[in-house]
């Protein structure tokens, strides 16, 4: 995954509530597995197993989430286990052929969780992260971008 994308789900996270999270969960395995499609076509299996180990992690943690109190919880469990099967499976065989079946999976989960998280009021996660507020500066010759907060003068958690 590029480092951009990686920056841009680490800004996602700090302003997430708990269903935002598992949308931003599902993002990653859908970037994991375009990067690992691409890895595959360029016949770099180094990145591709890479890719697949990252999005097998996200996919686990999915499966930790769950609260087995509810019934709905089952059938996402056997959904996150079939995928989860799907990404061994392709990464063993070091080719993309299953993970049409996962992105058709996670897809549609993303969809209902970002509905979903729309309605959630239960406000962000984390608490005393930092505010970004983005801003663009023009030199000669080049565009820089920039992000500040103004309430806070020292970065990261206060305890």
């Amino acid at each position: 995954m590029e480092k951009e994308l990686v920056r841009d789900f680490a800004v996602r996270v700090a302003g997430a509530s708990k269903t935002e999270l598992i949308v931003i969960m599902y993002d990653v395995i859908l970037a994991d597995l375009a990067s690992a499609r691409k890895a595959e076509a360029e016949k770099d299996f180094e990145t591709f197993e890479k890719e697949m180990e990252h999005a097998k992690k996200f996919v686990v943690e999915l499966i930790g989430c769950l609260n087995l109190e509810y019934a709905i919880s089952y059938e996402l469990l056997n959904l996150y286990r079939f995928a989860h099967k799907q990404l061994v499976r392709a990464g063993l065989r070091r080719n993309s052929e299953t993970l049409d079946s996962v992105e058709e999976i996670i897809g549609g989960l993303r969809a209902s969780f970002h509905t979903l998280s729309k309605s959630d009021a239960s406000g962000p996660v984390m608490q005393n992260a930092q505010q970004l507020y983005a801003g663009l500066t023009y030199s000669k010759g080049s565009l820089n971008e920039s992000m500040i907060d103004p309430y806070v003068t020292s970065r990261g958690y206060t305890i």
